[in-house]
């Protein structure tokens, strides 16, 4: 029922000429961003979380379609299966695959990203346009968005967080229209496209307590919102979400434990002590504060906090479901610091679904109120938000540009995985079988495995000059890994023992890079 009205909803929505015109300029921006990179591989930021969740879908595809038990290329856990959060992007790209061909699936994967955010960048406009009737207004969110190098970047890659967050938005959006209509199946609309925004992402989990919350406790003071039917039925929800939210949980780490895996993160991770606290204030700053919004972006939202306050009354007295949702969500992103903090030193896109739900609803509520004004200062306000929207647009376009290049200082400086391309290329030129297991030295669990197509182990010495041969045999041989591979560069600091290396090796390949086979596969460890 939800499904059928939520699909009624949107047929009727693409009637509206503005509805077509806002579609068509979020579907052409969004290809004039992503669609030059589609055909792209995990590379920039990152590339190890994105490796990660391009390797679902490719083990999805090669080793069966089994939803509860995924796994990656990573032989770190047994069969690489892993626990990890509702990877229902990860399988749509496998079946993807399927239709398009295997080597189609990281195109589709970012597809269905893209796709997916484009439509919540269109229910943002929505949110706004259907109740100022202000066009440029509605459309300053995805411009806002597209502008953030984190988010913007994020959104064309592997990583659930934009594809959570998007789906947040469209539930958001018929919530508010559940309250100002009262029409029930826009709340069931909502609080399915929560509860699965908070199973692919777990952090949203908390926007779906904090809706559910919400509209639990206006219906206790306004008795006219819900009838006693509907009271039972928003109970039911609240608990079925929790519970499957819950149970996809405690699955997870089933799967850990039994698997014996570590590949997603599963447990809390809060700031150790004051000296970690300092140590991740001082890397935000200095890596991360201009990653995730520009200056402009900054500037933007300081205005919208003093437009909080100068419309505080008739947005509570029009928004106040809004305003609630903001303040929560204010509340939620310190929790998620408080619980998850240990990571944000390293990780720019833990910010997405924490801190990017108040950022966004600051924004809406601002120009939802700036949206009401007719006259003159309804083309003003055009012009001014106008001029601001396509500032975005150039300015992000050129900034998603140079995050998706291979020079993108000082982060470029560290990229692993340059080297690797070619390397399945490489791989099928020599022969080797496309179910070998490799060995590679390497630091990301998926990254190398990814980029030379085959299951293995990544390993990354600290000094491969100290190394002997059984270093190599004595892993490989647990886990019947039968090829080495490593860059030129770490075969040159293996020149103490190539001699060694070629009693017990024969070399296949040499670039992109050099590749070993062990010459006896029945030694045992």
């Amino acid at each position: 029922m939800a499904f059928t009205s939520f699909a009624a909803a949107n047929k009727a929505a693409l009637k509206h000429p503005y509805h077509i015109a806002a579609a068509v300029l979020l579907l052409a921006t969004s290809a004039l961003f992503y669609v030059p990179y589609l055909h792209e591989l995990p590379t920039g930021v990152h590339t190890w979380a994105q490796s990660d969740r391009l390797a679902l879908a490719i083990n999805f595809y090669d080793y069966g379609f089994h939803f509860l038990t995924p796994r990656t290329s990573s032989l770190t856990s047994i069969d690489g299966v892993t626990g990890v959060e509702f990877p229902l992007p990860a399988y749509l790209a496998a079946l993807g695959g399927v239709i398009f061909g295997r080597d189609a699936i990281s195109g589709c994967f970012r597809t269905l990203d893209v796709l997916m955010v484009t439509v919540g960048f269109f229910y943002l406009f929505r949110l706004i346009y259907d109740r100022t009737g202000h066009f440029v207004a509605g459309l300053l969110p995805a411009a806002f968005l597209f502008a953030s190098p984190t988010y913007a970047f994020y959104a064309g890659n592997f990583v659930p967080d934009p594809f959570s967050l998007s789906l947040s938005f469209i539930g958001y959006y018929y919530w508010l229209r559940f309250f100002e209509q009262r029409r029930f199946p826009d709340l069931r609309i909502a609080l399915s496209l929560l509860v699965l925004a908070g199973l692919i992402k777990t952090t949203t989990a908390l926007h779906f307590g904090a809706v559910v919350g919400i509209t639990m406790l206006w219906a206790f003071v306004d008795m006219q919102l819900l009838q006693q039917r509907q009271r039972l039925e928003l109970v039911i929800w609240a608990v079925s979400g929790v519970g499957l939210i819950g149970f996809f949980f405690l699955h997870n780490q089933h799967l850990n434990t039994t698997y014996q895996s570590w590949q997603f993160i599963a447990n809390p991770n809060p700031v150790a002590d004051p000296d970690a606290w300092h140590a991740i204030v001082q890397s935000i700053r200095r890596d991360w504060l201009t990653e995730y919004l520009t200056r402009v972006h900054y500037f933007t939202l300081a205005v919208c906090i003093v437009l909080l306050f100068v419309f505080i009354r008739p947005t509570l007295r029009r928004y106040l479901p809004l305003t609630l949702l903001l303040l929560l969500s204010i509340g939620i992103a310190y929790l998620f610091v408080q619980v998850m903090g240990g990571g944000l030193g390293g990780h720019d896109y833990h910010m997405i679904c924490s801190f990017g739900p108040p950022t966004v609803l600051l924004l809406v509520v601002a120009l939802l109120n700036i949206g009401r004004y007719v006259g003159r200062m309804r083309y003003a306000t055009s012009i001014g938000l106008g001029i601001l929207g396509i500032f975005f647009v150039v300015s992000g376009y050129k900034r998603f540009n140079r995050r998706m290049s291979d020079n993108y200082p000082p982060f470029s400086l560290y990229y692993s995985h340059i080297w690797m391309r070619g390397g399945a290329a490489e791989l099928k030129q020599a022969g080797v079988s496309p179910t070998a297991r490799v060995l590679i030295l390497e630091e990301a669990v998926n990254t190398p495995q990814i980029y030379f197509d085959r299951r293995g182990i990544a390993w990354k010495p600290s000094d491969p000059s100290a190394l002997s041969p059984a270093d190599f045999l004595n892993p490989m041989s647990a886990d019947s890994l039968e090829y080495l591979i490593m860059r030129p560069e770490t075969y040159a600091q293996l020149a103490p023992i190539h001699a060694g290396l070629a009693q017990e090796f024969t070399i296949v390949a040499r670039r992109p890079g050099v590749v070993l086979r062990r010459r006896d596969m029945s030694r045992s460890w």
